[in-house]
């Protein structure tokens, strides 16, 4: 028995393509769906971690701090990882006490990275006493690289942090901290930290020393070291509580500072800009701002930078600040630390999703300045615009550029650029963002390939979990590229310990269920795939979700069924129905109504119909409301109709449609049977069947589960368009393809509906002498035209198109133009020149064969012997499926021997 595998009639092969998936599987029969946990896509989750880290090192920690929260708490998060990230970022932005508790959460044992972070934490909350324990207890071989500059930055704050302070020893560690420091912003963010230590987290100063320390800068003033004496009576009001007396104090020196002592100016500057307001209008931002623009130290214009970036808190400051910068990269010559600015522009830019504006700043840096640490954050700038856009391929391009970078960053030597230190495990990321970016991008191939990739450079630090399912999304990679090779990749990843039983399994399922879409080979492929898997004993299965090991075994019986096994569908079904898995209620009456209803099919395809309806009846009674309780319908309505027995047929598919329960009068299967119903009906061909089948669409198309499936619709008044020509009621045909052709504008089959309107034209012609005739018969010329030069239409449908033009062009007394759209448009294009072969069920040999043989018909009639010769012989060289005997007739009537004319 072929259930749901006759094609749908009065529709040409290429509408076929979309419908016929419906006559074989209606709607997809019911399958028991995965249900994973939804989870950010590791290359949304690489985006957003590198937007999380430039916001962090540009000085923008509040982004930073709600980009890694998201990060965070994502289901399937790596948060003992991100945990620390937050940690960090929170300590940037002076929430301390939200750090803690942050790091609190984590479980022990806790690490040495762990222990730096919660060692600063205490430090800004001014707990010295618990911050020298946490010190005390790391072990500096145990830090990740990335944390040693911190490391050391920590070890002078405790120093400056003394009583009294080591001065010396703290200002040791801070240099090492900057020359461990991956980039100069980051450089010069060590050096802010350091100043704030002094700034914030020193004992308070006594009345004394605050005396001696203004009459030492009273003293001393106008000389060099008396700068130095002004910075420190400064500092020290601040660390008194006596900002604003410092504010005026460094006012009232700047005043009275001579204009050549420009180092002096950036030092008093910059300091002002760390004690005071750094408000829109405030003495501090005023004072950094011209530490940017008449400055001459690089390091403190970076630092000034950072610090105002820092005072970014709204959109009316973002605008002021983004003005500021427009302004300084515009100066001519270029201004100092122009690489910065254009990065830190290019981050706004990207914030307020201007990505024109945002890569071009990145590509210029990229340009102008091929050495800097900047590159790398530029790169991924790039790559983070692209996929905020949805622009996967330009993203993927860009990743990868970053991850080359990443590799080869700039050694340190003297007058270069600080090597960029980048993790292994960043890179990595950035390779699952490529392969992600391909997957998403259609170019299945250049997935697998980057996904494998990564897998072959895999930091040591990733779990096993992770990488188990970045090997399923290769093989899914794989199977969407072409399902031949995934076969094998999975065969060589199980040897891999890190490929677990669960994303085998998984990837075992995709496989299966792309191979059995080729039909009976790939069912045949897929099962004894499955069977090995199932009976090896090698595979440790206790620990799968019972989930999975019933979708597994419900597919085991699916794929015998598909393979033609029906015996051993039915042996699988029974077995699995006996020894039912601990799983929830709902999922196993899902399975074990699909279950019973693949075992009816079984016996139908025995031809065993009283054991297959007794199937049948016991899904419907136990699970009555299920898919596969619905849809038994369709199946037993099918069988019937395979054998003829249409009235049989109609009352299975009836029962479904007039069924009053919800769950029946709402799913999505009731379309599709007034779809059959209608198609049934049209097949009894009677007056009154005709009409009731073009009632049956009608009531189709109300169907609130028939709007979202185009397909279905598209068939549907396809057929109904079809019903009224049987019906010679062609002006209802007529508006039928025309309100399609606008409801489905877009779609690659409409081209059916438009050479369905144009036939609708033609036989409405009579003697072509009225202008009603005149009109269809110029609507019919133009839309064949149309269908004959539109190059994304199937070969079949512009082979018929150019027939049908010819002969309505030689019906309308121009036989030149006929004799030229079918010869040179139609036989020499699509016959002469063909070199491909034709599909086996091509419908364009037959309209070839009718064009050629008319061809000659016509060239007779005018007179014109030899090229109606030409076309009969060329009828008969092609060995086309119409024709040969009435050619030869013509040939020997023409005075050519049959034999000669014989190929």
């Amino acid at each position: 028995m072929r259930l749901f595998r006759k094609r749908l009639q009065g529709l040409t092969a290429a509408a076929l393509c979309s419908v016929a998936a419906l006559a074989q599987e209606p709607l997809s029969a019911p399958a028991p769906l995965s249900r994973k946990v939804e989870v950010m896509s590791a290359g949304r989750a690489a985006v957003t971690l590198a937007s999380a880290q430039q916001a962090q090192d540009l000085g923008l920690p509040s982004i930073a701090v709600d980009l890694y929260r998201q990060l965070h708490d994502a289901p399937g998060a790596d948060r003992p990882a991100l945990g620390l990230a937050l940690a960090t970022a929170l300590l940037d932005a002076g929430d301390a006490a939200e750090a803690e508790k942050v790091l609190s959460a984590m479980p022990e044992p806790h690490s040495a990275a762990w222990r730096l972070r919660r060692g600063l934490t205490a430090m800004q909350l001014g707990q010295r006493t618990a911050a020298q324990a946490q010190w005390d207890a790391i072990r500096e071989s145990e830090l990740p690289p990335t944390d040693l500059a911190w490391f050391r930055f920590f070890t002078g704050a405790l120093w400056d942090t003394t009583t009294p302070p080591d001065v010396t020893r703290a200002n040791t560690f801070y240099m090492q901290a900057e020359e461990l420091a991956p980039t100069p912003l980051a450089r010069a963010r060590f050096q802010l930290a350091a100043e704030r230590v002094r700034l914030h987290l020193r004992n308070k100063p006594r009345e004394v020393d605050l005396n001696q320390a203004r009459e030492n800068a009273r003293q001393f003033a106008g000389r060099n070291y008396g700068y130095e004496f002004a910075k420190n009576y400064a500092v020290m009001l601040t660390e008194n509580g006596q900002k604003r007396e410092a504010v005026e104090w460094l006012e009232g020196v700047l005043v009275g500072l001579p204009a050549q002592e420009r180092a002096a100016r950036d030092e008093l500057r910059f300091l002002l800009g760390l004690i005071g307001d750094r408000g829109r209008n405030g003495a501090g931002r005023n004072a950094l701002m011209q530490v940017l623009e008449e400055g001459r130290n690089p390091l403190r214009q970076r630092q000034a930078l950072q610090l105002l970036a820092e005072g970014v808190r709204d959109d009316q400051v973002r605008r002021v600040f983004g003005n500021e910068l427009d302004k300084l990269i515009a100066v001519k010559p270029a201004h100092p630390v122009l690489e910065n600015l254009l990065f830190y522009r290019a981050q706004l830019s990207l914030a307020k999703k201007e990505f024109v504006s945002a890569e071009a700043d990145a590509t210029a840096l990229v340009t102008q300045f091929p050495l800097s640490p900047l590159r790398v954050h530029a790169l991924v700038l790039l790559t983070q615009s692209a996929w905020e856009q949805a622009r996967y391929r330009f993203a993927a391009d860009h990743a990868r550029n970053a991850r080359a970078a990443m590799a080869g960053a700039p050694a340190s030597t003297p007058g270069a650029p600080v090597a960029v230190v980048i993790p292994p495990r960043v890179r990595a990321d950035f390779g699952v963002l490529e392969a992600e970016a391909w997957f998403r991008a259609g170019d299945f191939r250049n997935a697998a390939d980057a996904y494998a990739a990564v897998l072959i450079e895999r930091p040591a630090e990733w779990d096993a979990s992770r990488v188990g399912e970045l090997m399923f999304q290769r093989v899914l990679a794989e199977i969407k590229a072409g399902p031949d090779a995934a076969g094998k990749v999975i065969d060589e990843l199980q040897r891999d310990p890190a490929f677990d039983v669960e994303n085998r399994w998984q990837a075992e399922w995709s496989l299966a269920r792309a191979l059995k879409v080729r039909g009976e080979s790939g069912a045949k492929e897929a099962y004894a795939r499955i069977a090995r898997l199932l009976a090896d004993p090698a595979v440790d299965t206790t620990t799968l979700p019972p989930e999975l090991r019933a979708r597994m075994a419900w597919l085991q019986a699916r794929l015998a069924y598909e393979s033609g096994d029906a015996a051993e569908t039915i042996r699988l079904v029974e077995t699995q129905l006996r020894t039912p898995l601990k799983i929830e209620e709902a999922l196993w009456k899902e399975i074990a109504s699909i279950l019973l209803l693949l075992k009816a099919r079984a016996e139908f395809l025995q031809a065993r119909e009283p054991a297959a309806v007794e199937t049948l009846k016991t899904l419907r009674d136990g699970y009555p409301k299920t898919d596969a309780a619905i849809s038994s319908y369709l199946i037993e309505a099918e069988f019937y109709a395979d054998q003829d027995k249409i009235d049989e047929a109609r009352n299975r598919l009836i029962i479904l449609t007039d069924n009053a329960d919800p769950d029946y009068k709402n799913s999505p299967y009731v379309p599709y049977a007034l779809y059959r119903l209608a198609m049934l009906s049209e097949r009894l061909g009677r007056k009154e069947n005709l009409e009731e089948a073009n009632q049956r669409i009608e009531d189709l198309v109300k169907k609130p589960a028939a709007a979202s499936d185009s397909t279905l619709l598209f068939a549907a008044r396809m057929r109904q368009g079809d019903i009224f020509r049987k019906r010679n009621d062609f002006p209802s045909a007529q508006r039928a393809y025309e309100n399609l052709i606008n409801l489905f504008p877009r779609r690659p089959d409409v081209v059916l509906a438009q050479l369905a309107l144009a036939d609708c034209h033609t036989v409405q012609l009579s003697d072509l002498k009225s202008a009603e005739d005149s009109a269809h018969a110029d609507k019919a010329e133009l839309i064949y035209e149309l269908l004959l030069d539109r190059v994304d239409a199937p070969r079949d449908v512009r082979v018929e198109a150019g027939y049908k033009l010819g002969l309505l062009l030689a019906r309308r007394d121009k036989a030149d133009a006929a004799a030229q759209v079918w010869w040179t448009d139609v036989i020499t294009k699509f016959l002469i020149n063909e070199k491909a072969p034709m599909e086996a069920d091509a419908k364009r040999p037959y309209w070839l064969a009718r064009t050629l043989y008319d061809l000659g018909e016509l060239q007779e009639k005018r007179g014109r012997l030899e090229e109606a010769k030409a076309a009969y012989l060329v009828l008969l060289e092609q060995r086309l499926p119409f024709g040969d005997a009435l050619a030869r007739v013509r040939l020997q009537q023409l005075g050519v021997p049959v034999a000669t004319a014989a190929p």
